[in-house]
């Protein structure tokens, strides 16, 4: 937000000082503003290359960030059947907290958090993506509650290794320094029981 804000503010300026025929200090104002985009790319690469994959054990949590990072997720339980046209559905059973120890003190109790749109898929070890419906995952908490929600993936009987992605479905988080969705950064995926 910061990096956002003091780019708006030199592009700003360098308008301002364009118009009014100040060329020193537009030159400054464009200068910062280079050298500013400059260093994050590189903050942003660096941070992104230097990531790894991880995938999480069964009953671990994953807290998702949006503003501030209320939300944990969790596979708490899944099932499989096989389908009449041999395709295999999977149910994932995924738990959905809002963890009351990561608000500020001022916050009331019975302040309501709606979610950002999020992404769920199950990955196989060939990294075929199959997506499912991420309905279930838009109820509004407050802190202390939880809820499970089941989520179902239809899939070939040979996809092996299935691991769980879910995630931000934000588009402004692929340029965030850090970022799960930015370009090159490593992912979190959940380890499926069984």
């Amino acid at each position: 937000m910061g990096a956002v804000l003091a780019a708006a503010t030199l592009i700003v300026l360098y308008i301002v000082a364009r118009v009014t025929k100040r060329e020193p200090f537009a030159r400054i104002t464009l200068r910062l503003l280079a050298g500013g985009a400059g260093v994050y790319v590189a903050l942003f690469l660096l941070a992104s290359l230097t990531s790894r994959n991880r995938v999480l054990a069964v009953g671990a949590e994953k807290h998702i960030c949006e503003i501030d990072c209320h939300l944990a997720y969790s596979v708490a339980a899944t099932k499989s059947e096989t389908l009449p046209n041999g395709r295999v559905r999977h149910t994932v059973t995924v738990r959905v907290r809002f963890d009351e120890e990561t608000i500020s003190s001022r916050r009331p109790r019975d302040a309501t958090l709606t979610p950002n749109s999020r992404y769920v898929a199950l990955i196989d070890a060939q990294g075929h993506r199959y997506p499912g419906s991420t309905e279930g995952l838009r109820r509004k908490l407050i802190p202390g509650e939880s809820y499970t929600t089941d989520i179902t993936f239809d899939v070939p009987p040979d996809a092996r290794e299935l691991r769980l992605v879910l995630r931000n479905n934000d588009p402004e988080t692929s340029l965030i320094i850090g970022h799960e969705n930015s370009l090159l950064h490593g992912k979190t995926t959940f380890r499926l029981p069984g």
